[in-house]
């Protein structure tokens, strides 16, 4: 690494862009989106232990290496500060379903389109959903302050709405969310 990552946690979050034409495509539409008028990374994904090992969509939703998947590429890694082992297992019990189901392109189509994303997904979700829809489930987000969304919480399990999320946006809320903190921002060696 050209930079020394401290250590890394499970339900860290991770960025990264890809730079063949999909991921340019990506951050193309997410910078018509976004209301900094920026969009750096076209990808993100869920770190699920200290070796770096980590679960996302690629062309099948599965588990792999940080470090080897990413040499040589710029990688954001955030962490929330309420982000402990008991709410990793929450948000990891919330997402390990997808494992194993094929890439849901066809919901990049409905990211094209500012409303549609957040309809409905059929059970299906690009990256950055599935890292929200972790983030969701282990309550790390909650508004504690407000009993509805405590009241929601315990209802449905989920903290916010996670569909529509692109991974500019989960970017976004590493860098500027109350409670997350960038761990690395750098090129992986």
């Amino acid at each position: 690494m050209s930079q020394f990552i401290t250590e890394l946690k499970p339900g860290d979050i991770f960025c990264t862009r890809n730079p063949m034409w999909l991921g340019r495509a990506i951050c193309w539409f997410e910078k018509i989106k976004s209301k900094d008028n920026q969009a750096e990374y076209s990808h993100s994904g869920i770190i699920i232990n200290p070796a770096g090992t980590t679960f996302e969509a690629v062309w099948t939703n599965k588990k792999q290496n940080l470090f080897k998947a990413y040499a040589g590429q710029k990688v954001l890694v955030g962490r929330h500060d309420l982000m402990t082992i008991e709410t990793f297992r929450k948000g990891w019990t919330g997402v390990k379903k997808y494992e194993g189901q094929w890439y849901a392109g066809w919901r990049l189509l409905l990211h094209a389109l500012p409303f549609a994303a957040k309809l409905g997904t059929g059970g299906f979700a690009v990256c950055s959903e599935i890292a929200m829809k972790f983030i969701s489930k282990s309550g790390v987000m909650l508004d504690t302050t407000s009993a509805e969304a405590v009241a929601k919480f315990i209802r449905t399990g989920e903290s916010l709405f996670w569909r529509g999320w692109n991974p500019d946006d989960v970017a976004d809320m590493i860098k500027n969310y109350k409670g997350w903190s960038v761990v690395f921002e750098g090129k992986l060696l």
